[in-house]
């Protein structure tokens, strides 16, 4: 593990995120989940460096945050395409995703986190707020093109407390 900050990778973390190839890894303490995400936010809020994932509370990798503190934004390599695809459209409520995809779960530098052994660079990060989207928060054309069906995201702020890339 080699620790990097950030904001020196932000062009090459937000192009990957772009690509859709990025994982965040949750566990309750009990089991552990993934999910695919292609939409997120890679800055600064209230002074502090935060990544903020947006999660439709439809997806089963919601109610994890009810009771974890904590999460992992892996970033992920072209060759992985076929896992995330697999973690962006298979319920973690019916598949182990790790044991699927051939994925590893390893401990985070944060014991209460889980990252993906096999990701290029990694974002450990403690759950700082959670709000919901809401239609009066948004502009009339994003609510329209992107939730026709009112099923709106939560966004999980989440201050970024280790950054590193694995071997």
């Amino acid at each position: 593990m080699t620790e990097f900050s950030f904001p020196e990778h932000s062009t090459e973390l937000l192009e990957t995120l772009r690509d859709g190839r990025v994982l965040i890894g949750v566990t309750d303490g009990v089991e552990t989940n993934l999910i695919t995400v292609g939409w997120g936010f890679l800055g600064y809020t209230w002074n502090r460096p935060v990544f903020i994932a947006m999660i439709r509370p439809s997806r089963f990798t919601h109610d994890f945050f009810r009771s974890s503190d904590g999460f992992s934004v892996n970033f992920m390599s072209t060759n992985w395409q076929e896992a995330l695809d697999f973690c962006g459209t298979r319920s973690g409520k019916y598949f182990d995703k790790f044991k699927e995809t051939g994925l590893t779960p390893q401990e985070g530098v944060s014991p209460s986190i889980v990252v993906v052994g096999e990701a290029d660079k990694v974002l450990e990060c403690r759950v700082v707020s959670k709000e919901a989207l809401t239609p009066l928060a948004l502009n009339g054309s994003i609510a329209s093109t992107f939730y026709g069906d009112n099923s709106y995201h939560s966004l999980i702020f989440g201050e970024i407390t280790d950054s590193y890339t694995l071997p």
